[in-house]
């Protein structure tokens, strides 16, 4: 279990993730306050559309009110994400008595990734086939191939499980278009039918891992496996050397194959949410 608010962390590796995932994600508007980050991403994701609690404010009721202000004309609910490393030091506390709520729990995850590509290439029982041997069509077969970007039947596989490709969409597809690191896509087919995708971006040694979707109808067959495994090659071929996601503590499948694969936990945050 990772580490959360209260908890030892190794806080220079969290704080770089941070600032990984923030470039990953990069917010449509953003408003700086002392040292907090006020993000807007016309309603896509919770990490858009939260302050980034990275650095210290004078006075953190101040500091809320303002946050109510920026997002009230979008009529989006004031939002903070908290982390071990978020400032200043009792905001969390803070929170509690500002009446905002939890919205449950997500860990951050690394991965060295010459380990990560070899438990992949090991492969798991009950994993579909992986090759392009046409004459084996119809027996289990997957085929992952790599996109430069997003086409029609990758959004329309991952809109069947993501609410960012869903119902949020248009934000979403605004915040990708103003990313500034290498990205790629990956899409998998099970026996020709599209079935799973991700995202993946490389900054600097590190692979961050996004998007993950898998239709349900093909979960335990190893389409996430195949996804995972063409982003890290093409991470790999671009000189990154560990990589790093986000899974929500919910999400016991997954959780259950990053562990596997050789995703350790670093740190936990969560979104605090104001009810009034």
């Amino acid at each position: 279990m990772a580490p959360t608010v209260g908890e030892p962390v190794d806080a220079v590796l969290s704080r770089q993730l941070e600032e990984l995932a923030h470039r990953a994600w990069p917010p449509l508007r953003e408003l700086r306050f002392g040292g907090w980050m006020l993000r807007e991403s016309a309603g896509s994701s919770r990490r858009g559309n939260s302050v980034w609690a990275r650095g210290n404010v004078d006075d953190v009721a101040a500091a809320l009110a303002v946050v109510r202000e920026f997002y009230a004309p979008v009529g989006l609910p004031a939002t903070v994400q908290i982390t071990p490393v978020s400032r200043p030091s009792g905001i969390h506390q803070a929170l509690d008595t500002a009446g905002f709520d939890d919205t449950g729990p997500t860990d951050v995850c690394a991965a060295d990734l010459t380990d990560l590509i070899g438990r992949l290439a090991a492969g798991a029982p009950g994993d579909a086939r992986i090759g392009a041997d046409n004459g084996s069509r119809g027996t289990n077969l997957l085929d992952a191939v790599l996109l430069d970007a997003m086409d029609g039947i990758w959004l329309d596989v991952a809109a069947q499980v993501l609410e960012t490709f869903a119902g949020q969409r248009n934000g979403t597809l605004r915040v990708l278009e103003n990313l500034t690191v290498p990205a790629a896509y990956a899409l998998c087919a099970l026996d020709g039918v599209p079935v799973a995708v991700g995202r993946g971006v490389v900054d600097g040694d590190w692979l961050g891992v996004y998007s993950m979707a898998t239709l349900p109808a093909a979960r335990g067959r190893g389409a996430a496996r195949a996804v995972l495994a063409r982003l890290a090659a093409w991470a790999a071929d671009a000189g990154a050397s560990r990589a790093y996601l986000q899974v929500e503590q919910t999400s016991t499948a997954a959780r259950r194959l990053y562990a596997a694969l050789g995703f350790r936990p670093v740190y936990r945050y969560s979104y605090r949410r104001s009810t009034c």
